[in-house]
């Protein structure tokens, strides 16, 4: 067998902007975690946190990055502020290129391309710019896919928003996000949760799961509860997640307050992040997503793995997961009137909640992480060789 860091190896350097574990990070570590190591070796660029702790985990090499969020403002300030720190950045990731005799980088996220794209056109290195949102770019996307060799979109929604900002089609590459399927499974403890939050076998569960900010569309979901509530009185409802930035912080607050203000308190349990998120999925009857525009869904897929039914917007990439009236039901977004029906549909049968959630287990086999991976390697052996 050849030593972990032969002289075949492709060193590939992952870049990630924040320190904390969300969904881009969980999809980050499962691609590290089914990496060929005999073919790439793996560095990961973030800062310090719990994603450098995991990556350690996983007996990679932590490279130590200092570099911040990216914030559209009209403040000078705020301006040279942005470009002074992601010129630091871009400084450091080119000197642990020429450090760590890099073969290739690949940008976790569009913030981390903002420092990875500069540093590698420096040292000539091939870079990937892994698109895993839907937010508008305007001229800083043409440079983005200017500076990229190759641009990873996780779903034909993000590929067709990312073709607007022009460029070689040819480099656009669309990589749909796995997951570890048996993994997920294996952890997935039916009853914990209930037991644990106190909640009674025959209580019905809608679950939320995602960071809280605003275009997760949490507040349709809590505008859909009092007709709920109506015809299922025992009705519980769990929030998973946490906010990532102040201003999500602040959207938090008001959703407790609203709760509160509508006498939703016995229904809703704002959880925080919760690292047993199978077991929660696996105790919840419905799943639901009321996103403005989800660029991929990694909630959905894990509920849909764990046989769950979900309710979810028609929008961004959900339609491309959910198939309407198969495996879920598909709304409009800001519809609560319309996602309030749906969920009751869901809650009033056993059986229908059972047959979708067949079909959805069955439709999340094409999503397997190993197939992912197989897909990124490909990738990356389509750089390197050229």
């Amino acid at each position: 067998m050849k030593p972990p860091d032969g002289p075949t190896e492709r060193r590939v350097l992952f870049v990630n902007h924040t320190a904390r574990v969300s969904g881009a990070e969980l999809s980050l570590l499962g691609l590290i975690r089914h990496l060929d190591r005999n073919r790439f070796l793996p560095l990961v660029a973030c800062p310090e946190g719990p994603l450098a702790e995991r990556v350690r985990g996983l007996g990679v090499r932590h490279v130590p990055l200092r570099i911040r969020r990216v914030v559209r403002t009209r403040s000078l300030v705020d301006v040279v502020r942005d470009l002074v720190d992601t010129g630091s950045a871009s400084l450091s990731v080119a000197c642990s290129i020429a450090k760590h005799r890099i073969d290739l980088v690949h940008a976790n996220a569009t913030t981390a391309h903002v420092a990875a794209g500069p540093a590698a056109m420096v040292t000539r290195v091939p870079v990937i710019w892994h698109v895993r949102d839907l937010v508008e770019l305007g001229r800083l996307g043409k440079l983005l896919f200017a500076m990229a060799d190759a641009v990873a979109c996780i779903s034909e929604s993000v590929e067709r928003h990312v073709a607007r900002y022009g460029g070689d089609r040819d480099k656009v590459w669309t990589v749909t996000n796995g997951i570890d399927l048996a993994t997920l499974r294996e952890r997935a403890r039916p009853g914990t949760v209930r037991s644990e939050l106190d909640i009674p076998d025959d209580a019905p569960v809608v679950t939320q799961v995602g960071q809280i900010t605003p275009w997760k569309g949490h507040r349709f979901l809590l505008r859909a509860l009092p007709r709920l509530r109506r015809e299922f009185p025992a009705l519980r409802v769990l929030v998973v997640g946490e906010p990532m930035t102040p201003k999500d912080a602040d959207y938090l607050t008001r959703l407790r307050w609203n709760v509160a203000a509508t006498a939703l308190d016995e229904t809703v349990l704002f959880t925080g992040w919760r690292d047993d998120v199978p077991s929660v999925i696996a105790d919840s009857d419905v799943v639901v997503l009321p996103s403005r525009a989800e660029p991929f869904g990694r909630a959905v897929l894990e509920a849909m793995a764990l046989g769950k039914p979900v309710v979810a917007t028609n929008t961004g990439g959900l339609p491309e997961l959910v198939s309407h009236r198969q495996s879920g039901l598909l709304v409009d977004y800001g519809d609560a009137a319309a996602l309030a029906d749906a969920i009751a549909v869901l809650l009033r049968s056993p059986e229908v909640r059972r047959h979708m959630g067949e079909n959805a287990a069955g439709d999340a086999e094409r999503f397997d992480l190993a197939r992912t991976a197989a897909q990124i390697q490909n990738l990356y052996d389509d750089l390197l060789d050229r």
